[in-house]
């Protein structure tokens, strides 16, 4: 089992050793989450970086933040893994210099796909690239108002067992996987179990913990919560990193499919909700059965 922390950007990087400004919820979920894959699985020093924004095309780091952050993980003996996430035909102009630069490297870097035209884009121009399937790329049930509801004994069988599944587990899938030559696909954290299935055999997986991603999209509250109501949710901004300094809880008023004891918040373009310790114990759990071998934690919440 391999254990990778992630940060979005160079600012975050002195966080991994200093976390005394992280918020009070942060340091909660990172203290629960270190205890626990202590006692799970004796892991206590990563060894692998994340670094890269999978939520955002106007979080894309410059170049010069990438080697930085290179060069802080050769330093300390991690590997390094390049976060991108679903971008336009302008964000993935930002990438190419990044790919071309990570494509030159002595050795060959991960680099974690959320879109699509991305995926192919390293599959035919950076042979070199390692491409890993990144979790908003893998469609499950998300909502933690409803997603515990999947796993509970009166529910029928056969549609538990369509909801206890994620795209990744369908033949067809795993054809498409296969022609990209992708090694390595990702989960979020989730409150539904999920099933064992052949066509996840021979693939490496990785599982994200702390905070889960209940949905994501262009349009960002924070962004443009300075605008006139006509000019709000517009999908091209004139982004000032706001979400950087704003999260917003969320708080569920209409409580009738029930609802876990989770708290849920939106930063910047997307809405996530906390593990309790319990949950974590439980896709630790499932970890083990599923043999995943790499788990992802964020110091931040991120964006």
């Amino acid at each position: 089992m391999e254990l990778a922390l992630a940060v979005q950007d160079a600012k975050q990087l002195s966080l991994l050793e200093n976390r005394e400004k992280l918020s009070p919820m942060e340091q909660e979920t990172i203290a629960i989450l270190e205890e626990n894959i202590k006692r799970k699985f004796q892991l206590t020093e990563p060894e692998r970086l994340y670094f890269g924004s999978e939520f955002c095309q106007y979080r894309i780091a410059e170049l010069a933040d990438v080697q930085k952050a290179y060069e802080y993980a050769r330093e300390r003996g991690y590997a390094f893994t390049f976060v991108t996430p679903y971008v336009p035909e302008n964000g993935m102009k930002l990438l190419i210099p990044i790919f071309e630069w990570l494509e030159s490297q002595e050795v060959a870097v991960e680099v974690v796909v959320n879109d699509w035209g991305m995926c192919y884009a390293v599959a035919t121009k950076y042979p070199n690239l390692q491409i890993v399937i990144g979790r908003l790329l893998n469609k499950m049930i998300r909502d933690p108002r409803v997603a515990h509801l999947y796993n509970q004994k009166h529910a029928p069988e056969r549609a538990k067992s369509v909801f206890m599944n994620s795209s990744f587990e369908t033949p067809y899938f795993r054809q498409f996987l296969d022609r990209m030559d992708v090694k390595r696909i990702e989960y979020d954290s989730f409150i539904q179990p999920i099933e064992k299935t052949a066509d996840r055999e021979g693939l490496s997986t990785s599982l994200y913990l702390g905070y889960g991603v209940i949905a994501t999209g262009r349009s960002c509250l924070v962004g443009t919560l300075h605008k006139p109501r006509e000019e709000k949710f517009q999908g091209d901004i004139q982004c000032k990193q706001q979400c950087c300094q704003y999260v917003a809880q969320m708080e569920n008023t209409r409580q009738q499919l029930g609802q876990l004891p989770v708290k849920t918040m939106q930063k910047g373009n997307s809405a996530f909700y906390q593990q309790t310790e319990e949950l974590v114990g439980n896709v630790l759990d499932w970890a083990d059965d599923m043999q995943v071998d790499r788990l992802i934690i964020s110091p931040k919440i991120p964006v």
